[in-house]
């Protein structure tokens, strides 16, 4: 499926009306040249309950170069996000030309950015063979970072975890350019 259709169909479905209260917005900023930059996001309804991941790779000018929305069954939210995490670290490492690139993965959650980044936390037990994996990652590509930011700025990420919670994701599709 191209990538052009996706973006076509989720113009509408990822904006959230309920986000009309006034709060301190944060816009997403694209990274700097050559490098590339991965919003993730995790999303249940309840906890736990329906949820969904998702990821938009783009480069420095906000191309999109990967989409990816899935549905990942009844889950926490912590889960939701450390998956969103862990699916953006095997794409980028999977694809021989993005695993050569300074890549930022950005997350809205603090905690689940945390437990990716440090040496001696895991989260819960339930997170182990997860967070094992994200940072064996991390330690053969050290050019993936990991990032927190607000939600604000990782908006349509936020979106699109949304429809993949719902069971309206999509899969994984890259860029044909």
């Amino acid at each position: 499926m191209p990538i052009s259709f996706i973006l076509l169909n989720l113009k509408e479905s990822c904006v959230d009306p309920v986000r009309l209260r006034k709060t301190n917005l944060v816009s997403w900023t694209p990274p700097c040249h050559d490098c590339l930059m991965f919003n993730v996001d995790g999303y249940t309804r309840v906890q736990p309950g329906p949820a969904g991941i998702d990821g938009v790779l783009r480069d420095s000018k906000g191309h999109i170069l990967c989409l990816f929305s899935l549905c990942v069954g009844s889950l926490d939210s912590n889960s939701t996000e450390i998956l969103a995490i862990h699916k953006a670290l095997q794409l980028c490492a999977s694809n021989p030309s993005i695993a050569l690139s300074k890549v930022s993965i950005v997350s809205d959650s603090k905690t689940a950015v945390s437990w990716s980044n440090n040496k001696d936390s895991f989260g819960s037990f339930s997170h182990l063979n997860t967070i094992l994996d994200i940072k064996d990652i991390l330690s053969s590509f050290q050019n993936f970072e990991i990032f927190f930011r607000p939600r604000s700025a990782n908006a349509f990420a936020d979106g699109l975890a949304k429809r993949g919670s719902s069971g309206e994701g999509f899969g994984v599709v890259w860029s044909d350019s």
